[in-house]
């Protein structure tokens, strides 16, 4: 007899797929994978969620609250350099600590809550 397993969701998979789904409604044919698919990354960083949107050329990473922001710095710096924006979507409460982290770099911020079961983006930010 086979039995079904589940796995719980997180929040990071709730706003990924608000994050897909806003990529898609505006025709951008975004796909989600992880950094060290999409570019040479820090290896902590290359396991890191992200949302890839050929079109606009943008890559989106949805942190978690275990996830050390200051990793992003290096993958910043890389996709520049390929002309890709990286923005980094982060809780309301962590946000402060992301401008922290990731000043002086070239990506942008956005904060993310949940408003009774949807998912409520901020406007983007320049740490």
């Amino acid at each position: 007899m086979a039995v079904a397993v589940q796995e719980a969701r997180t929040s990071v998979d709730f706003v990924t797929e608000a994050v897909l789904f806003a990529h898609r409604a505006h025709v951008d044919d975004a796909v989600e994978m992880s950094l060290a698919e999409f570019l040479d990354s820090p290896i902590d960083a290359g396991a890191v969620r992200a949302v890839v949107a050929d079109r606009t050329r943008m890559v989106e990473v949805v942190l978690d609250v275990d996830t050390d922001v200051e990793l992003l710095s290096e993958v910043a710096w890389a996709l520049d350099q390929r002309a890709w924006s990286l923005n980094v979507i982060v809780s309301l409460n962590r946000l402060g600590e992301a401008h922290t982290a990731l000043r002086g770099t070239p990506c942008s911020l956005q904060g993310w809550w949940f408003d009774d079961d949807a998912v409520r983006f901020a406007g983007f930010e320049r740490p």
